[in-house]
């Protein structure tokens, strides 16, 4: 065994003998070929500006946004003291980046509680505006032209609330016709907020009149008595004198049952207009629709100045009927002055004649009828058979 191992001993010694004798030698490593560092630079560059392209690409079209409606927004400061309204500040909103997307403000939402919208007068006013710069350049309509340095505003800034008496937001929206507006002074921002002017008419007693008709009209139309009542009430306060009205409202509380207030609105315009024909016919009709013949002549007693046939034959027959002859005989005499040409009011005047026992007038009347026109086959038997009793009863009284 301890041979054994001085063998092995041995033979290690002389192996690590060579191992020390021998010489160490370079390993021999070859040489990397590398790139100049100028290529890496120009590939990011490149590569950065490919990225920039595609973004500005997906963003919205800019230019056709701004130039199909373009809005352009100033702050113009009205107090006193500015009479030509140049801009005290202007006050500008950029757009932070090019793929933000943009907002198209309509004038109608520009509007605040103390702010007045006001409409630009034409593309060459001479209000300062204020236009959105930070969007890579577009395309600017023909309209709205850069701003000449002489007339730029002064650099933006905020203005407190509170120290602004009345600033005004003008703005002009492309593609509308811009109406222009006048140099004076406001005198009111709702009139100029609402674009309507408020002017105080005051309507003369017949305009008020004619609009309750034409309401009474209507509710009429729609079988509305109170609102037809209603209506005419208040034109007849308007114009107390309008006979027509008066009527029209008479006959509406005839027919609803009022009888009393009928006839007291007739007797009130009468009282109004005492040679009104047409109120007197209208209550006499009335109360002879109401079987009042008596009551129905009373109105037609009075005579004008000159009267009409029908006021004449009205009451000319209440008259004849009522036993009134000598109403009767006035009524018929003046028939045949209006109208002498009917056979009619020459019949009733030799009818009162003769009631009158005047033979000789009656016997005339009674002639005149024969030959004019207005009666029948048998009203002229009738007066062929009065002529003939009143001759006989003037011979009679010839031979006593």
């Amino acid at each position: 065994m301890e041979l054994i191992m001085s063998v092995i001993n041995n033979a290690l010694s002389e192996l690590a003998k060579k191992e020390s004798t021998a010489s160490i030698e370079a390993a021999v490593v070859p040489k990397v070929k590398t790139r100049s560092p100028l290529v890496w630079v120009v590939a990011g560059f490149t590569l950065s500006l490919a990225m920039g392209g595609w973004a500005i690409s997906q963003g919205p079209a800019v230019d056709n946004s701004i130039s199909t409606r373009d809005i352009q927004v100033s702050v113009i400061d009205t107090s006193e003291g500015n009479s030509e309204g140049s801009p005290e500040a202007a006050i500008t909103q950029p757009v932070s980046s090019p793929t933000k997307k943009l907002v198209t403000l309509d004038s109608a939402n520009l509007s605040a509680p103390n702010t007045t919208i006001l409409k630009s007068t034409q593309a060459k006013s001479d209000s300062v505006i204020a236009s959105t710069e930070s969007v890579t350049k577009p395309k600017v309509n023909p309209e709205y032209q850069a701003i000449p340095k002489s007339q730029s505003a002064p650099k933006a800034q905020s203005i407190p609330k509170e120290k602004v008496a009345k600033p005004m937001l003008v703005a002009s929206v492309a593609k509308k016709d811009l109406a222009p507006v006048s140099n004076q002074p406001e005198t009111s921002g709702d009139s100029d907020n609402s674009g309507m002017l408020i002017e105080q008419v005051e309507l003369t007693p017949e305009q008020l009149s004619v609009n309750a008709q034409g309401r009474a009209q209507k509710a009429l139309d729609a079988n509305d008595l109170t609102g037809a009542l209603k209506g005419y009430t208040e034109a007849l306060r308007y114009t107390p004198r309008n006979e027509d009205v008066r009527q029209k409202l008479a006959i509406l509380y005839f027919g609803k049952g009022d009888t009393r207030k009928a006839y007291e609105l007739f007797q009130s315009g009468i009282k109004l207009n005492i040679n009104s024909e047409k109120l007197r016919l209208g209550l006499s009709k009335l109360l002879v629709k109401a079987n009042q013949a008596e009551a129905a002549l009373s109105p037609l007693i009075h005579l004008s100045p000159s009267p009409t046939q029908d006021y004449l034959a009205m009451r000319a027959a209440l008259s004849q009927k009522s036993q009134q002859e000598e109403i009767a005989l006035e009524s018929y005499q003046k028939l045949t002055e209006v109208d002498s040409d009917n056979a009619r009011w020459w019949l009733g005047l030799a009818i009162q004649q003769e009631r009158q026992l005047d033979f000789t007038a009656a016997k005339q009347s009674y002639q005149g009828a024969l030959v004019r026109v207005g009666i029948s086959s048998q009203s002229q038997g009738f007066v062929r058979d009065r002529l003939k009793i009143l001759n006989a009863l003037e011979e009679s009284s010839d031979a006593n």
